[in-house]
């Protein structure tokens, strides 16, 4: 029998590793099974909801991972916000597959080799789009319901394989919209649900300790990942460089959270040599790197293609983005988000451009504005600029939607964010 987190003492949700052989028990039998197979830091678009279902219907979710490392994460994310505890188990593969998924192959194995326990669900919720695959596996493959990951604008959050999702929880109008002008999906199938983690964070509390021990301003360069976006390898160093020379600001390198994960030692050990104590981080992955603690606490976002920075967009500041490839972007929906700061090349001054961000702030915030409250429903600020979010709470909308696919019993009201 598969194990639940919630019943192992605290400190230990790592211990336990079950297996398709044994997890015929409590967990094959819930209704809702939600795959949070896409890594760590999607895990606060989609726990909150899996948590939100099992609190109206306890035993009714099981919470499926890829690794210890990920059900340690997603018990401590549970129990540090004081949400029900789901069943949580690890898909594990056959051990003469390993070798292929440590070639990337990883997700793919795991939904094949659990396809048929997942299928027993009324319903599944995922975060990510591998998981559609489970249609081509699966002539019974139930429902599946998708939030996405942020509230991005590259083209990629507007792929194809949305077609295969039944419904889709969305953060804001402005993905509604574009998900169905661009036909793939049905209006009837778009629900705004509104941001589940932006919620979540702006339920705890804004406030944050300070990033540094001075009143320096602290800049955050936020690179993606993808190789065809990214700006790290073309602007960090000499952006690094820059501020350690000016001595005018903090500086926190804090890249996608998967842009590392399959670096050499030497690499990261490269990276990591940038970092000063008390003017400079490098944080190549840690917890901080998806809980908005830098979006929070910075100053100045400087970037490219991430969804982070209508994170970050919570509280209008400054932006600055980094066009490493040359791209012809100012008519492409893809990169909306650029319109929110100036758009530099890599060779250019990054002090003076830094400086021009700041200094014409102001020519923005009004965009600014207006675009996140067109792509994250409720936004809105108080008269001192504190960030509000109005209407129903989206970790309970989107409950609602994934319990009426498993026809569970709705006798809670939609509850009212504060």
């Amino acid at each position: 029998m598969s194990q639940s987190v919630a019943n192992m003492p605290a400190g230990q949700a790592g211990s336990f590793s079950p297996s398709p052989a044994h997890s015929s028990g409590s967990d094959a039998a819930t209704p809702v099974h939600v795959v949070a197979i896409g890594g760590i830091h999607q895990f606060a678009h989609i726990v909150p909801v899996a948590c939100e279902i099992e609190r109206r219907q306890p035993g009714s979710v099981t919470l499926f991972v890829l690794s210890h490392k990920d059900a340690a994460a997603a018990a401590t994310v549970i129990r540090g916000n004081g949400l029900a505890m789901p069943a949580i188990t690890i898909m594990t593969i056959p051990l003469a597959l390993r070798p292929l998924a440590k070639a990337g192959l990883g997700k793919i194995l795991a939904l094949a080799t659990w396809s048929g326990h997942l299928a027993r669900a009324r319903v599944l919720l995922c975060a990510e789009r591998t998981s559609t695959i489970l249609r081509r596996l699966r002539p019974d493959c139930p429902p599946i319901v998708h939030i996405p990951h942020g509230a991005g604008d590259r083209a990629v959050g507007f792929e194809p394989r949305f077609k295969l999702f039944d419904q889709v929880l969305v953060a804001g109008n402005k993905d509604r919209d574009r998900l169905i002008a661009s036909g793939l999906v049905a209006p009837e199938d778009c629900l705004v649900a509104g941001p589940i983690k932006l919620a979540a964070i702006l339920e705890r509390g804004i406030a944050r300790p300070p990033l540094f021990d001075n009143a320096r301003p602290t800049i955050l360069f936020n690179p993606h990942f993808s190789k065809k976006h990214s700006s790290l390898d073309s602007f960090g160093r000499q952006l690094a460089e820059a501020v350690r020379k000016d001595g005018r600001y903090n500086l926190v390198i804090a890249p996608h959270a998967r842009m590392a994960k399959s670096w050499s030692k030497r690499r990261r050990l490269s990276w990591q040599a940038l970092a000063e104590t008390g003017r400079i981080i490098v944080d190549l992955g840690s917890p901080r790197c998806n809980d908005m603690t830098y979006t929070l606490g910075a100053d100045l976002y400087v970037g490219d293609v991430s969804s982070q920075v209508y994170e970050f967009l919570i509280r209008p500041r400054p932006c600055l983005f980094v066009d490493a490839k040359g791209i012809d972007w100012q008519g492409s929906e893809d990169y909306a988000m650029w319109h929110f700061g100036e758009v530099v090349a890599p060779d250019c001054a990054p002090i003076a451009a830094i400086d021009r961000a700041f200094a014409q702030h102001g020519a923005y915030v009004a965009w600014q504005r207006q675009r996140m409250a067109y792509s994250i429903a409720g936004m809105t600020w108080a008269p001192d600029g504190t960030p509000l979010l109005e209407g129903t709470a989206p970790a309970a909308r989107a409950a609602d939607a994934v319990m009426r696919w498993a026809a569970l019993p709705q006798e809670d009201a939609l509850r009212t964010a504060a």
